[in-house]
């Protein structure tokens, strides 16, 4: 064999060599999926849907990335931090057409919602004990409105805005879940806003230590909100959804949706879908 030949079949074979090696990493790609904080549902969500993959030979490998929320998530998709994430539908909304948290900052794109999956329900929450009866009495008071870059502050500021009420009016602290449970049971904040599913697994646990009750928004602000918001719907928090609370809480519930960048490859995409709701 001539020494041209030689070198043509060795180029081949490390050309072979390398497609299978690219093929085998697309095939075992690792898809970083954004959630929330640990303790909260998102990060559960993401955690089931990871520990399944890991099931399935065809699933590629999920990571669970622990952020801020929503707005966090959005925007480190954005940024090609992340390849798939869940997020609330009203803040995908705002970070897509730059509104809202997003006026200032712009447009977060380069990704498509994919599916959604469950109803997010605002609660706001008060000790068992406590002499607060409506959202109006949240003045004066401190009131935990959620981490910053989180859907639960966004949700918060446009429920006290039905009421006409500000973040001058009360004293405001942006706390985690875990941490709102923490500093209410320490005496430290009045009340807590949270946006999730309910039972709150953050919320459960607080109750149980302390007993909590949930305030309604009344008939007028829902109507309100879901004029102004069309990304929000009525819902209820039915009666002992939480030990101390004996009524039903009226509120206003969002859509969690999974959202993808565009450039993740489609079959990548619909393996976890297939998981996610065939799993």
């Amino acid at each position: 064999m001539t020494q041209l030949k030689k070198r043509t079949v060795a180029l081949i074979v490390l050309l072979a060599f390398a497609l299978c090696s690219l093929c085998a990493c697309s095939q075992s790609k690792e898809v970083k999926f954004g959630t929330g904080n640990s303790e909260g549902m998102y990060y559960q969500f993401g955690s089931l849907l990871a520990d399944e993959s890991q099931n399935e030979a065809e699933v590629p490998t999920i990571t669970v990335e622990t952020t801020a929320g929503s707005s966090a998530n959005l925007r480190l998709l954005s940024q090609g931090f992340l390849d798939m994430a869940i997020v609330q539908a009203d803040t995908l909304s705002d970070a897509y057409n730059g509104t809202g948290f997003f006026s200032n900052s712009g447009a977060y794109t380069g990704y498509s919602a994919v599916a959604g999956v469950y109803t997010e329900a605002c609660q706001i929450i008060v000790p068992a004990d406590s002499p607060i009866e409506s959202i109006e009495d949240l003045a004066g008071k401190t009131v935990s409105l959620g981490e910053r870059e989180s859907g639960v502050l966004q949700n918060a500021l446009q429920v006290l805005d039905a009421y006409n009420l500000q973040e001058s009016d009360f004293t405001p602290e942006y706390l985690s879940f875990s941490e709102s449970a923490q500093a209410m049971k320490e005496g430290k904040i009045d009340a807590a806003f949270i946006t999730a599913a309910i039972p709150t697994p953050a919320v459960t646990n607080l109750a149980d230590s302390i007993g909590v009750r949930v305030l309604s928004i009344d008939p007028f602000a829902v109507n309100v909100l879901t004029k102004r918001h069309s990304y929000y719907t009525p819902c209820t928090i039915p009666a002992n959804t939480y030990a101390g609370q004996s009524e039903t809480a009226q509120t206003v519930g969002v859509r969690a949706v999974v959202v993808a960048r565009n450039d993740m490859p489609e079959d990548q995409v619909k393996s976890i879908m297939q998981l996610l709701f065939n799993g």
